[in-house]
Formats: C-alpha cells, structure tokens, sequence
C-alpha cells in the first residue's frame, strides 16, 4: 500500500483544503473547514503535488558513513593461483625449450632486514622460474617477480608451512641461474661429486669440525701437493691421483657449505665459492608494483622447489640465526 499526501495551498470555494488519505487506487479530497459547492466552476484550485512513498522501506544510504554496511574485498587463492603457474611453466617448457628461447632461475626470499629475524633470517630457495622473453634477466625479472608475489609466497609456505607466518609485503626476493644454484649451491654438478655420507670432509683434510676458513685452505693447500701425480714416482701416480681427487672433493664441500673466517656458518650468498658469483641484488615490493601487471613481451612461471631442498636450507638459515644471536 501507498501513502499519499496531498495539499493545497490556495483557496478552493473560500475554504482550505488539507486531508490526508491512504488507499491503493484513488484519492479522496475533502474540506476541513466547511462545505465544498458540488457543482461550479472549479475557480482558483492550485495544483495538487503528491508525493508516493513506500511505506515498508526504508531510504537506502548512498554514503559510507558511520553504520553502513562495507563489501568485503574479494579474496585472492593463492593455492589456486600457484597450481595455474604450475600449468603455465609445463606449457612454457614444452612449447620453447627445443629452440632455447626458455631460461630457468631459482628464487630466494628473505624477509626486509634479514639477520635480526627469527623466522627468515637468511636467503632460503623456494621456487624455479621459467622465463620466456627477448629482455635480459636483470631487467624482466624485477618487473616479474612482484606481480608473481603470491604464486611465490605460496611456494615458500607450501615447502616451509613455518614461513606462512610472514606476510608478503615484508619479503624480498633474489634470483640466479638455475644452473648455477645446481652446480655451486647443491653441488650436483660433474665437476665436484660429493664424498660418500660415511666420510667426512673435515676428517679427510684432517681437521676437527669447525675449522676456520685458513686452515681449511692450508690444509688443503698441503695435501693437494703432497698427492699431486705429477710429483709421484711411476708406481704411484695411480693411488696418489685417487687420493688427490678425494681431498679435493672434501675441500669443494666445504666451499659449498660456505664458512666465514671465524667458522661460523656463512650466508647463503656466500656459498659456491667464488666460482658463484650470479645471486642477484635483493628485489624489494611494494604495493603499487605488486598490482602491476606483466608487459606482453614476458612470459614466465613458477613452481615449487622440492620441500625436501627447502627445509634443508631453512634449517641451515636457523641454525646460522641461532649461533648469530648465541643460542
């Protein structure tokens, strides 16, 4: 039902008019002071505004003041998103890697001021990348990494479940060649094999564990001369080149655990030795570059590293946290 009021503001036969009614299909006018002539001319009758009002509604709010109601921000999958990426490096993979237009990277994240945090304090290896573009890496891959912010946060958090206690916007990321991190970083390249498990690389040198940086390369130094083949005699060459091999391969490991002078763990930067010089400068993110997105003349995914990588190198990025701040 409808409410309709209706007024007047002038005279009609000498006698002002004000009713109200409320019906559905008609209005009745009637005088509130005396008898309206029923026949006649109709003289000095104003124009009668009404005004129709639902009367089981209420006036919406057009503002977004105090007590109106806020529409929640739409959430974003970041699983989802991750599984996408997953899809698009299998696509990039197969359609480019014959003509060797596709490049492979490892990302890092830290979080921003990294060594006086618990959780992250070090570079920790979270995800591969593929990348399809004519740019060099140094100039498509800080423009990439911020819209793929997401897909790689969750792969760290995938890997690492600790790590999704770190919001995204206190990480920054770092990348290098997926070759070099294989061959310097894991040490699964053909030119350094490493020792059996049974063996011991400080042992092999004949050092205790713990050996500063100096005494691993003095140790090394002598060793190597004392079995190099080309100071054995004709009978020894055989047995001295095999041991030659097998110090050298226990000094390589060491490099790649990486020690500074004191023998303290190193930074993941400083891993490889310094055949591995490729880790990029940190790349920081901010909101505004977060929203961006990707120029049409990039194509690049991303995909977890095995978990089994990640938690090798977050238990060693905590265990560095734990002899910086003396636990």
């Amino acid at each position: 039902m409808e409410s309709l009021a209706v007024s007047t503001s002038r005279l009609f036969g000498g006698t002002t008019i004000s009713s109200v009614c409320s019906c559905s299909n008609h209005v009745r006018i009637s005088p509130s002071l005396a008898s309206v002539p029923v026949f006649g001319p109709r003289i000095g009758l104003s124009v009668v505004t009404c005004q129709a009002q639902k009367s089981n509604k209420k006036a919406s709010s057009s503002g977004g003041g105090f007590g109106s109601k806020t529409v929640p921000k739409p959430t974003v999958d970041s699983a989802l998103l991750l599984r996408r990426s997953e899809q698009a490096y299998t696509r990039l993979m197969s359609e480019h890697i014959l003509d060797g237009d596709v490049r492979e990277f490892v990302i890092c994240v830290r979080q921003k001021g990294s060594m006086n945090h618990e959780v992250l304090g070090d570079w920790l290896p979270v995800a591969e990348l593929a990348l399809v573009s004519d740019r060099d890496a140094s100039a498509a891959l800080p423009v990439a990494l911020p819209v793929l912010c997401r897909e790689v946060a969750e792969c760290a958090g995938k890997g690492a479940p600790s790590l999704r206690t770190i919001p995204r916007n206190n990480l920054e990321y770092a990348y290098e060649p997926a070759e070099a991190f294989y061959e310097f970083v894991l040490g699964t390249g053909s030119s350094s094999q490493p020792l059996t498990n049974a063996e011991c690389p400080y042992s092999v040198l004949g050092l205790a564990k713990g050996a500063s940086t100096s005494q691993v390369r003095t140790a090394y130094r002598t060793l190597a001369a004392k079995f190099h083949p080309d100071r054995q005699a004709a009978g020894e060459q055989e047995t001295a080149e095999e041991e030659f091999k097998r110090v050298t391969r226990a000094y390589d490991q060491i490099k790649r655990t990486g020690l500074t002078n004191d023998g303290d763990i190193a930074t993941y930067a400083s891993l490889g030795g310094t055949g591995r010089n490729s880790l990029s400068e940190p790349i920081n993110m901010t909101s505004q570059n977060m929203q961006a997105k990707l120029p049409a003349d990039i194509q690049v995914a991303v995909r977890p590293l095995d978990s089994e990588i990640i938690n090798r190198f977050l238990a060693r990025s905590c265990a560095r946290q734990a002899a910086t701040v003396g636990v």
